[in-house]
């Protein structure tokens, strides 16, 4: 079997299982090159392969192990398919990836979700940061919003999130109060097809939006009060956050809110919640030792700061 020609049947399959078409972009976007060295499938080695995924050996962890991941997949439905017989990709083994608690991720806090949502100007702004701050969604989801999803008599609204999930929530009273407004005031579009984050110009293609506008649009707000490591994901992480220290203890509730597949993914945000309560205790810690001590009340008489 060409080897093209088993990418274009692989990018089919892709299609007709559900993957998204920025998945199948990417997946071809990485495995293209190998239809530029090899004609056949069979033509490709394990060494091959090796050397073919030491491309991205300089790249984030992550982002080398979703490549070889990539490439295992992809010869290993070839061999489903008989077009080789054993995968040459089958010995790749993907680099160990750090856990979640492990990763230095950008957050917010409590106060500084506040400051975001108070630093808004226009319809646009204040439905972007409510909806993320308020339902904690992807900013894929929330960029594919329209008003068709919302249901303000059972305040409720429904999301698409990734893998083609779609999960219905409950409004909180105060996003529904503001959704009320939006739907009532002309200068916010409002029918069915509308997006509840309004477009901020014109949009040129046809179909979804790119769900760019919702990460601009938080560095924005962001930057008015003076925040500059912040980004839709992290806006979602602090509503999980949120949603414990309100809800103690209720990961199935937050778990759906969330989509995660796993609860285990949930239990990330009430670990890292945990571990930042017990590393509190570190602020009354004291070695009793009088003289530095007044340093720390008082520097001296005569001794120049550092």
């Amino acid at each position: 079997m060409r080897l093209d020609r088993a990418l274009d049947l692989y990018m089919g399959d892709l299609a007709r299982r559900g993957y998204s078409p920025r998945t199948r972009r990417d997946y071809f976007f990485k495995l293209g090159p190998l239809v530029d060295k090899f004609e056949d499938v069979g033509d490709v080695s394990p060494a091959d392969c090796a050397a073919f995924v030491d491309r991205w050996k300089d790249s984030a962890v992550g982002t080398l192990a979703h490549s070889v991941s990539v490439v295992k997949v992809f010869f290993r439905w070839c061999e489903d398919q008989g077009y080789v017989e054993r995968s040459p990709a089958e010995k790749l083994r993907r680099p160990k990836k750090p856990s979640p608690e492990e990763l230095d991720v950008v957050t917010v806090s409590g106060e500084q979700v506040r400051a975001i949502l108070d630093a808004v100007e226009t319809w646009h702004e204040a439905l972007c940061l409510g909806v993320l701050g308020y339902m904690g969604p992807r900013k894929g989801a929330a960029s594919k919003l329209r008003w068709r999803d919302v249901d303000l008599e059972k305040e409720t609204i429904r999301f698409r999130e990734k893998g083609r999930k779609v999960i219905t929530k409950p409004l909180p009273h105060v996003l529904a109060g503001l959704l009320r407004f939006a739907a009532e005031d002309p200068a916010a579009p409002s029918a069915p097809d509308d997006y509840v984050i309004p477009m901020v110009r014109q949009q040129l293609k046809k179909g979804e939006r790119d769900d760019r506008i919702i990460w601009r649009t938080v560095k924005r707000v962001a930057a008015r009060v003076g925040i500059d490591e912040v980004h839709a994901h992290s806006i979602r992480a602090a509503f999980a956050v949120r949603f414990l220290e309100t809800h103690v203890g209720d990961l199935e509730a937050l778990q759906a809110l969330m989509g995660h597949k796993k609860i285990e993914t949930t239990q990330v945000y009430l670990r890292r919640l945990n571990r930042s309560r017990a590393m509190e205790r570190v602020r009354d810690l004291s070695w009793g030792a009088s003289g530095f001590d007044a340093f720390a009340v008082k520097a001296p008489s005569g001794v120049e700061p550092l």
